[in-house]
């Protein structure tokens, strides 16, 4: 696909004009030391990074081309924009999971939001993922059906997934981010910026894509009236 979004690469910032503070023996990162929070088998793990990560595996990283089979299938987009949802869902369920530990310090409104937010990007994906035309269809077909079939179901999947991360992102910074002086709310902002550029961008193709199912709907009644007639 021509479309897919650049994505940052390294865990660089994505604005990288952006003046970075001096390391510091206490810090992880420019940004400041991780938050790290327990997973449910009580391995540390740093949900911003992880959130951040997820948009690496299914948004083009700066500088990165393509590969063969990435271009040859056109799939193979839908699938690694899967991998980003399934690195996300882990993230949610970290974040779900440090709720649980602390109920007392936990907004019960917002976890059962982002246990919500979580089930509905699930159910969405799944229905995306049976449109995707299978092998047979693709090797059957000499239209451009496929293709179409697979870049809507892929845009719709990074619409989706992107906005899961911003709901993350969101999520992360009401509970975690103590203050904007926060070093680490500087990095939240730039990727929050960077996902809120593919949902941006992948609102524009559906819409054109929504317009050309209406025209071919539009046109597939009119033969179909004219064949009848014949």
């Amino acid at each position: 696909m021509s479309n897919v979004h650049p994505f940052p690469a390294g865990g660089k910032s994505a604005k990288p004009l952006r003046k970075k503070s001096h390391r510091t023996k206490s810090s992880d990162n420019a940004y400041g030391p991780a938050l790290l929070l327990q997973d449910f088998d009580d391995i540390p793990v740093d949900v911003l990074d992880a959130i951040i990560q997820a948009g690496s595996l299914y948004l083009a990283q700066s500088g990165l081309e393509h590969t063969e089979d990435e271009l040859a299938s056109p799939c193979a987009q839908f699938l690694r924009t899967l991998h980003g949802m399934n690195a996300l869902t882990e993230a949610a369920n970290v974040l779900i999971c440090e709720a649980q530990r602390y109920p007392e310090q936990t907004n019960q409104e917002a976890v059962d939001w982002l246990l919500q937010r979580t089930k509905a990007t699930h159910k969405v994906m799944r229905k995306l993922d049976e449109m995707l035309p299978q092998d047979a269809f693709i090797l059957a077909s000499n239209s451009f059906g496929p293709d179409f079939m697979a870049e809507y179901a892929t845009n719709a999947a990074m619409l989706l997934v992107s906005h899961f991360a911003e709901d993350l992102l969101a999520y992360y910074d009401e509970n975690f981010i103590q203050t904007r002086k926060d070093r680490r709310k500087v990095m939240m902002i730039d990727y929050r910026d960077a996902y809120r550029e593919v949902i941006q961008d992948c609102q524009i193709h559906m819409g054109a894509h929504g317009f050309l199912m209406k025209e071919l709907a539009s046109a597939q009644r009119a033969l179909d009236k004219g064949m009848k007639e014949l």
